[in-house]
């Protein structure tokens, strides 16, 4: 255990020493979400009637639309950071010619995979902080803070996350092109969880692979809490699939990326890219 923490922390500062030798990473996060949001905001401007949007209140209990896609925007981000924060890690360690030579040492591989998450996982953190101030101004954006309960939701949201990334990390290990197989991961899992509209518009097929996905509770929930939207089902049952898949995802991620690595070490395969 004492091992495995030393490595988390050396890998916690070695990422926050590139974040910070690199000034600009902190000017983005102040203009990331005006553009991608500000085009969603003239376009519900567009639809709206008397300063609402009957269709998307019918589905969502008010017509707070910004703040749906505010907050999907936000949880997204968590998605992103954990595929970029491990599968991109191996990537860069194999065109820098040094993923053979850690993978050869006695060393967690858990341990260096969520060391480098750990710290963008902060990053994150920050840039949502950001997020929400910019948008207050911008766009009008209030929401109910209470810290507890959203923690309650928001950490086993991101573990179960987390274990989504470990799997994609499998797939750059095997197919050694981590822009391509990130971004598809990325696309799907937000496209399907709700991040830019309510599930319960989805057709049923697509619907029901939305509700294994943990991104989909995780957004669900914390609209209702921070802006008072109407669940799809009841937030205890919600918080109870949440941590289910806390331990489920991350057991299947895990499982999957190290029978992957095993292969990949009996082949020769790390040291390619």
């Amino acid at each position: 255990m004492r091992e495995f923490f030393i490595l988390l922390k050396a890998r916690f500062i070695l990422k926050m020493k590139y974040y910070f030798r690199y000034p600009l990473n902190i000017i983005f996060p102040l203009v990331d979400p005006i553009i991608w949001l500000s085009p969603m905001y003239f376009m519900g401007k567009a639809f709206e009637v008397n300063g609402e949007i009957r269709g998307f209140t019918a589905y969502t209990g008010n017509s707070d639309y910004m703040g749906f896609l505010i907050i999907g925007f936000m949880a997204s981000t968590f998605v992103s950071t954990a595929l970029w924060a491990t599968g991109f890690t191996l990537k860069t360690e194999m065109m820098q010619g040094t993923l053979e030579a850690n993978w050869s040492a006695p060393i967690d591989k858990m341990a260096f995979l969520i060391g480098t998450a750990l710290f963008q996982f902060c990053e994150a953190l920050f840039e949502i902080i950001l997020t929400m101030i910019i948008c207050h101004f911008l766009f009008g954006f209030t929401i109910t803070i209470n810290l507890f309960r959203i923690l309650l939701y928001l950490i086993p949201g991101i573990i179960a996350i987390m274990g989504i990334g470990i799997g994609v990390a499998a797939l750059v290990l095997l197919m050694k092109d981590a822009n391509t197989v990130i971004d598809l991961s990325n696309i799907l899992v937000m496209g399907l969880s709700g991040a830019n509209f309510p599930v319960k518009i989805l057709p049923k097929g697509m619907f029901f692979i939305s509700i294994l996905i943990p991104l989909t509770y995780l957004n669900d929930s914390l609209r209702a809490i921070m802006i008072n939207q109407e669940p799809f089902i009841d937030l205890k049952y919600q918080l109870l699939i949440l941590f289910v898949s806390m331990f489920a995802f991350y057991i299947l991620g895990r499982g999957i990326f190290m029978r992957v690595e095993r292969k990949c070490r009996e082949k020769g395969m790390l040291s390619g890219h």
